[in-house]
């Protein structure tokens, strides 16, 4: 990797620039990548600003260009991935040090994760008198299986890299509980479940519907990273052992490894849309009230964004426990993790077959979006956190 370049953002921002707090969030742009991580940046970050905050935006190019901020506040690393870590560029530290300085935060705020240097940002973050907050992404396993061993050895790796953050953002009590096992503080543990603009994500016309899924009576959707852990292909292998009528459709969009095993799907069956990435919130809101079942099969997650955009927009849900069926509560239906593709297929053939019972879901699977997922309250909450950190009085506007 090319060694990143000297910054040179031009003349320093004037003290005291909006009525808010400086941010100088680490987070992850879309453009190549279309996920959860980058719509939780979107929604976070631009709601900060709608509330005053002055935010600076980092995110490693290879996640895209399309960022929440004009270009001014953007600031794009080099680095690379492997699946489950990044690692910036040479010369990140001393870049972003020296961009930091610049920008003279109140408060670093990193999504993790953006890089393995995720915990040596929370001690310059320090360094420069800010507080220092994290937001801890990583889902959890089934306890004792396999992929619950797994994700625990994952969260202790990561809590030796949390230690000097002063608040970390978790979605549930469960992530909250697996941190503390790790060997993180109970009290450095703040729960805000993930949330949704339940006005942008809501029922009416879908584009989508009308043009690439015209004639369908009935629409299965799935909208995320297309990944082994996601198990797309498992809600394939179910959807075909169902045999449903042609006049149902399902419809995939987002991209990652197993992209290539649905592209070849969709090519073979004529009641498989594949429609690709979808970047922007209003492209996925689209998309969402195309769709009357959400389906979510993986065996582990937080607690999904595309799960409260979809019920939000009406869609009802049918997922494992895992995968956030009790979120949706009486608008959800649960799937076993074991016999997943059976079990999947014949609650597929019901739900088809009843689509006013179906559209019912949808509406209490909205119900409970509005009632516990708006997105106001969280980011009252999330302004909350940024003034309870370690941040000296004389630093908040």
């Amino acid at each position: 990797m090319a060694p990143i370049k000297p910054v040179d953002p031009g003349s320093p921002p004037e003290p005291g620039r909006g009525p808010g707090l400086r941010v100088s969030w680490f987070g992850h742009a879309a453009g190549r990548r279309a996920d959860g991580l980058s719509s939780y940046s979107d929604q976070l970050v631009r709601g900060l600003a709608d509330r005053g905050c002055t935010v600076y935006f980092h995110h490693l190019r290879e996640d895209g260009m399309v960022a929440p901020v004009d270009d001014s506040l953007r600031t794009g690393w080099r680095g690379r991935r492997f699946k489950t870590v990044t690692v910036a560029a040479p010369g990140f530290r001393r870049a972003a040090a020296r961009r930091l300085a610049w920008e003279r935060p109140d408060i670093v705020h990193c999504s993790l994760s953006f890089s393995l240097a995720d915990g040596w940002l929370a001690a310059e973050a320090h360094r420069l008198g800010a507080g220092a907050v994290v937001t801890f992404h990583l889902p959890y396993g089934r306890r004792g299986s396999g992929r619950g061993r797994v994700l625990q050895g994952l969260y202790r790796f990561w809590a030796h890299r949390l230690g000097a953050y002063d608040r970390i953002i978790v979605f549930t009590p469960e992530q909250a509980e697996r941190l503390v096992t790790a060997g993180i503080t109970a009290s450095r543990c703040v729960v805000i479940p993930n949330a949704v603009d339940t006005a942008a994500f809501s029922p009416g016309p879908s584009h989508l519907r009308a043009t690439r899924l015209a004639g369908a009576r009935f629409v299965v959707g799935y909208l995320g990273r297309l990944d082994p852990e996601k198990r797309v292909t498992t809600l394939l292998q179910g959807f075909h052992l169902a045999e449903l009528p042609d006049s149902v459709r399902l419809v995939i969009g987002g991209r990652g490894q197993d992209e290539v095993r649905v592209r070849r799907d969709a090519e073979i069956s004529p009641q498989v849309v594949y429609v690709g990435q979808i970047d922007g919130s209003g492209s996925r809101a689209d998309f969402w009230r195309a769709v009357d079942l959400f389906c979510l099969v993986s065996t582990a997650e937080g607690l999904s964004l595309s799960l409260l955009e979809a019920m939000s927009s009406g869609c009802a849900v049918l997922a494992t426990a895992a995968a956030g069926s009790e979120v949706a509560g009486s608008g959800g239906v649960m799937l076993p993790v074991l016999g997943t593709v059976s079990a999947l297929a014949k609650q597929l053939r019901r739900l088809a077959s009843d689509p006013g019972a179906t559209a019912e879901l949808g509406r209490l699977a909205r119900a409970e979006a509005v009632r516990h997922h708006g997105v106001e309250a969280m980011l009252e909450r999330v302004l909350d956190v940024y003034h309870a950190s370690a941040v000296p009085t004389a630093r908040i506007r």
